[in-house]
């Protein structure tokens, strides 16, 4: 999948104290949209709606700014560029409502429908510097959602996010693993994971039944690129873990276990024939951020090695 560029709403939330500070905060945005762009990020910028008429400085929106004369010609033609290109975050979650039970993502109390498309996409998230708190790398979102018991759980997840040229540059590495990742083609999609699924994970073992629920999805499908990231971050914590018992709190996202009356209302489902002809019930489980999707593994082999149960939508 292509990696896209995600406005964080937020930081254009508050009008900076005159004009002249919004014309050199929006050269620092171009300058790190610039910089993202020659390290290979697509020249997309997705915006939460319509931003033109959010005012940087009292009675002066970015419209304005997009028309003023003052500014540098090529900076202004370049951003235009960018906003064009692509669909609002809104009308994208819009049309992909059905595939995610979209939770509530939030960054310090306030709702943030930027950075929970940028989530969801694992897209890189960039900020207007228009206050101190955006002079990060990464954002962390408090994520609310529904658990399998049907009770509100908090968690939190970290993103990739730049304010300035700088924090792009630190996140060279991950974008060009991101962009060269094979995994990550829009080719690639639940048919071909499934058929080259040793090769992109040698030390995930699946079960049976996961060869026709990842053969569902298909490419486009936004709950596959959900499924690719949790999967590779099992395959790279193998990669890892060399010995010892399994550690959950090394991955990257909330890895728990089920619940002892979750357990007993969904033993059947969750006793899993294995490749080696074994039943075993498996409890450890991962989120699809936010979503109602589950993947269920097994830990069972010991260090390097981890077994996947399913993937599918959360047991009810």
């Amino acid at each position: 999948m292509d990696l896209e560029m995600v406005l964080n709403e937020l930081s254009l939330e508050t009008p900076v104290a005159d004009i002249f500070t919004a014309q050199k905060l929006m050269s620092e945005l171009i300058q790190t949209l610039r910089q993202a762009k020659s390290l290979g990020v697509k020249p997309i910028l997705r915006t939460h709606s319509n931003i033109n008429n959010i005012e940087l400085v009292c009675d002066y929106p970015i419209a304005s700014w997009r028309n003023d004369k003052i500014v540098d010609l090529e900076e202004r033609r370049f951003f235009r560029s960018l906003i064009l290109k692509a669909p609002f975050c809104e009308d994208a979650l819009q049309e992909i409502k059905d595939k995610f039970d979209l939770s509530e993502v939030r960054h310090q109390g306030k709702l943030a429908d930027g950075l929970r498309f940028a989530l969801i996409t694992n897209s890189l998230a960039v900020s207007l510097f228009s206050d101190i708190q955006w002079d990060t790398n990464f954002l962390e979102l408090q994520v609310t959602e529904l658990d399998e018991n049907e009770q509100l759980t908090d968690y939190s997840e970290k993103i990739v996010h730049a304010s300035r040229s700088s924090h792009v540059k630190q996140h060279t590495e991950w974008i060009k693993n991101r962009i060269e990742n094979k995994l990550f083609d829009r080719q690639v999609d639940g048919e071909t994971l499934w058929e080259r699924r040793q090769e992109f994970f040698p030390n995930l073992i699946f079960c049976e039944q996961v060869e026709q629920q990842l053969q569902s999805l298909k490419t486009g499908d936004p709950i596959l690129q959900q499924v690719k990231k949790r999967l590779l971050e099992l395959e790279k914590y193998c990669q890892t873990w060399q010995t010892g018992i399994f550690n959950p709190n090394l991955l990257p996202s909330k890895t728990t276990p089920e619940s002892d009356s979750r357990i007993q209302q969904f033993r059947q489902p969750l006793t899993i024939k294995c490749p080696d002809g074994k039943k075993r019930l498996f409890s450890w489980h991962l989120r699809m951020t936010p979503g109602a999707w589950r993947l269920y593994f097994s830990e069972y082999l010991g260090p390097g090695k981890i077994i996947i149960g399913y993937i599918g939508l959360k047991l009810k």
